[in-house]
């Protein structure tokens, strides 16, 4: 499945915050699927949930280039859930797979 996402800022890092751009709905993330975000300088880049759990994912995200060019490098981050329906924040970077 397809997911989509807006972040807080123009790449990830501890404590960033990911707001859901999906209506909510009865599904829940899973591990394989795909998650589309959209950073702040309109970038967008796919990446895939590695692992889902209900208290925490592993997101992989490729090697990409912001709207001022600069090179973000492929990482993969714990994600969590935000407080709120529809947000996450992130909680640490993991060792790339």
């Amino acid at each position: 499945m397809l997911w989509r996402f807006s972040a807080n800022n123009t790449h990830l890092y501890p404590g960033a915050l990911l707001r859901s751009l999906d209506a909510p709905g009865e599904s829940s993330l899973c591990a394989g699927d795909e998650l589309m975000v959209e950073f702040s300088d309109g970038m967008a880049v796919s990446g895939r949930l590695l692992q889902a759990e209900p208290d925490a994912a592993v997101l992989q995200l490729p090697s990409y280039r912001t709207r001022r060019n600069t090179t973000v490098a492929a990482r993969t981050w714990r994600i969590a859930p935000g407080g709120e329906a529809g947000l996450a924040r992130v909680q640490k970077r993991l060792p790339t797979v």
